[in-house]
């Protein structure tokens, strides 16, 4: 059997990234073993939403049928080390905060230190997104008609480049949260979440 993502998650090739989500949302409370589930298609589902996810994936796959099967391990547990990480920085506040750690919702804390990572990486993107404008309207005033060399225009390329990287890092880790913000809207606690996540170590 072939795999094709937009079948197994039920959307037409021109969908959003926000019916994405909502489709894997939906899928998932079908097909989690834990609810009932195959877990041979909850895998697959859950590969169907990383690479849908990715855009760079999906641009393969949509113009090759290619599935890069190393990105979306790769993405999978980038995504898994992100709510790892949560789930330590939760159980460390619990602790010294003296809060007894069996009346802790890791899911919710998890929830907000998601949404808190977000908001920080859109505020860096926006902030590089104004960096990169800047310094090209001031290449262009340096920049001189003719077609010889311009040490100043040639810095402000090494600038413009360091800070085009940057951003695609922070673009990178803004679908990740976005991705660990979904996987946690799945689950109703960090038992069912860790053993969804089993599989991605």
């Amino acid at each position: 059997m072939s795999f094709d993502p937009y079948d197994l998650l039920g959307l037409s090739r021109t969908a959003t990234p926000q019916a994405i989500k909502t489709a894997y949302r939906q899928r998932v409370q079908v097909v989690h073993p834990d609810r009932g589930g195959d877990a041979e298609v909850f895998i697959a589902v859950a590969r169907a939403f990383s690479l849908l996810s990715d855009p760079e994936a999906r641009r393969l796959y949509d113009e090759t049928g290619i599935v890069d099967e190393n990105a979306l391990e790769l993405l999978r547990k980038d995504v898994a080390t992100i709510l790892a990480d949560m789930f330590d920085a939760a159980v460390a506040t619990a602790m010294a905060t003296g809060l007894g750690l069996d009346k802790v919702d890791f899911v919710a804390q998890m929830r907000t230190a998601v949404d808190t990572g977000l908001a920080e990486a859109r505020i860096a993107e926006l902030r590089a997104d104004r960096d990169i404008s800047s310094l090209d309207v001031l290449r262009r005033r340096v920049r001189r008609h003719e077609d010889g060399k311009n040490l100043f225009v040639d810095r402000l390329d090494s600038q413009i480049s360091a800070r085009q990287d940057a951003r695609q890092t922070t673009r990178r880790r803004i679908m990740m949260l976005e991705m660990a913000r979904t996987e946690l809207g799945n689950y109703a606690s960090e038992v069912e979440l860790i053993a969804a996540l089993e599989g991605t170590r």
